[in-house]
């Protein structure tokens, strides 16, 4: 296959681990069905302002694409796991998506399996989306996977994922180039989260820019067949960080986000304010009535709408 194909069949591929605590001044009923607020409700400001998490600091972002069909992405699970470790070269500075998408990602029942085994349906508006716009990532093969959305073969086999992550993009990104600030709120009663993201350009950046906002579920153990293993697959296998949608409405979101003004990525110190909110009851169809609130993290990235290469990414716990 000529890189070029590779290159943009690789980016279809192209996000909370806390309690939901009480807080004194919940988000408003009026905050219903994924609706944005009149005005702007009593926001919660959850991001780290110092240390590794800091959200001043530069985060990459990996993208895992995958399926519980693949018997051989666990090995790359494996390695996002490494990466976002306590015991990371970088903790705290990457985020790891893991995205279900294409056949391998299908539920149903698999001859040989137990009806139940691969029934849940782990993909998601926002991920088939990716999947469907540039091709399929399966004539690849997978596991595969972005770093920051890159387009180069160090970016996307996951045996390189570390040294490319450690060796090249922390090191030579001391700041970001636009740092996302989020703050955020929850509604424990109703599950309907409301999210306040600031956008600060730190420096002049030229084309046009957007923001996406979505959910990731943590720690969802389940089947999933697994090369590595006898037996050929793993009953009790640990997803970890599943992509489960994106902001913006009820049926799945906005797969390509909120634009974001010119006037701000073009000029230092310019910053714009998104609110959105989320409704777990409601989200993805319905499908989000039954994921673990408890596990949700919240994940917003900018990226350049013509390159579609992520500047910046942040990360908080549902809280």
């Amino acid at each position: 296959m000529a890189p070029r194909k590779i290159y943009w069949t690789i980016f279809l591929c192209i996000v909370v681990l806390s309690a939901c605590d009480k807080i004194s001044q919940p988000l408003q009923s009026k905050i219903i069905n994924s609706t944005l607020p009149n005005t702007p409700p009593n926001f919660r400001d959850s991001s780290a302002t110092s240390g590794p998490s800091s959200y001043k600091n530069y985060k990459v972002l990996v993208e895992d694409c995958m399926g519980h069909l693949c018997s051989n992405c666990p090995p790359a699970v494996f390695v996002g796991d490494s990466l976002i470790a306590p015991t990371a070269t970088y903790p705290g500075q990457v985020i790891v998506m893991e995205e279900n998408m294409g056949d391998f990602a299908k539920a149903g029942t698999v001859a040989g399996y137990p009806p139940y085994a691969f029934a849940v349906d782990y993909t998601c508006l926002a991920g088939n989306t990716w999947h469907n716009q540039f091709q399929s990532i399966e004539a690849l093969g997978y596991p595969a996977g972005l770093i920051d959305r890159r387009f180069g073969p160090a970016n996307i086999y996951y045996l390189n994922w570390d040294n490319t992550i450690n060796d090249t993009l922390i090191p030579n990104n001391s700041t970001p180039s636009i740092e996302i600030n989020i703050h955020d709120s929850c509604w424990t009663l109703q599950k309907i989260i409301g999210v306040k993201i600031q956008v600060t350009d730190v420096r002049p950046l030229s084309g046009n820019y957007s923001l996406e906002v979505v959910i990731i579920e943590d720690s969802i153990v389940d089947w999933q067949k697994d090369g590595l293993k006898a037996s050929g697959y793993d009953s009790l296998f640990l997803h970890r960080n599943v992509l489960r949608g994106a902001f913006g409405n009820n049926m799945g979101g906005l797969p390509f986000g909120s634009a974001i003004p010119p006037s701000v990525t073009s000029t230092s110190d310019s910053s714009w304010i998104s609110y959105q909110t989320y409704d777990f009851t409601k989200g993805e169809n319905g499908r989000a009535a039954g994921w673990n609130m408890e596990r949700c993290r919240i994940v917003a990235f900018v990226f350049n709408e013509a390159t579609y290469q992520v500047v910046q990414a942040e990360m908080i716990g549902v809280e």
